[in-house]
């Protein structure tokens, strides 16, 4: 669940939302957005997930949009940041050996980057749908850079075929670093304007 404002009256300063996408993954998201003049507004959302180990994170991110129009209705674009914890894996190991030099580790199937320090900036573009007085329907797609920096270790399969780290496991990697250019966020919200 994030905040954020979402209708074309000028008198509204505040207001909630939820980013599907997130819903969808089980992560927990709540934010606030406020008007700062007419086309401008400010938001801060955060996002955490502790229960999914493939999945866990927590998230800060704050965000400035410029409105076409007036604020929470309608086009805009969004200069975005992002700030947390996350543990990122999964990638097989040919995909990943182009990119992260694991030519000396050729049997490594799979890895997770525990506990990585992760950080973004991005620009992004959004549309929001009034649905009514108090409601908005709001998809927002934004690109940029990500960083992530924490230890590598390798994946190992239980029975069932899901990936997991070993008890007491050693880094394959220490201090490694996840560079990114691509994608930043994704939303799909529905706003409630107070």
């Amino acid at each position: 669940m994030a905040l954020s404002l979402g209708s074309a009256s000028a008198q509204d300063r505040f207001a909630i939302k939820t980013n599907f996408l997130h819903d969808a993954t089980a992560s927990v998201n709540l934010g606030i957005e406020v008007g700062l003049a007419p086309k401008w507004t400010a938001a801060v959302e955060g996002s955490v997930n502790m229960w999914n180990p493939s999945l866990n994170h927590w998230f800060v991110s704050p965000e400035a949009r410029y409105w076409l129009c007036k604020r929470f209705s309608g086009h805009f674009f969004s200069l975005h940041g992002n700030v947390g914890m996350a543990s990122v894996g999964g990638v097989e190991g040919a995909d990943f050996a182009t990119t992260y030099d694991f030519h000396r580790f050729p049997n490594l199937e799979s890895f997770m980057l525990k506990d990585a320090f992760v950080y973004s900036i991005g620009v992004g573009y959004g549309h929001a749908f009034i649905l009514g007085r108090h409601w908005n329907l709001e998809l927002e797609a934004c690109v940029g850079y990500l960083c992530a920096r924490g230890d590598e270790y390798e994946l190992k399969k239980d029975a069932k075929g899901r990936p997991y780290i070993p008890e007491n496991s050693i880094p394959v990697l220490e201090g490694s670093v996840f560079d990114y250019i691509g994608p930043t966020k994704l939303a799909c919200s529905i706003v409630y304007i107070f």
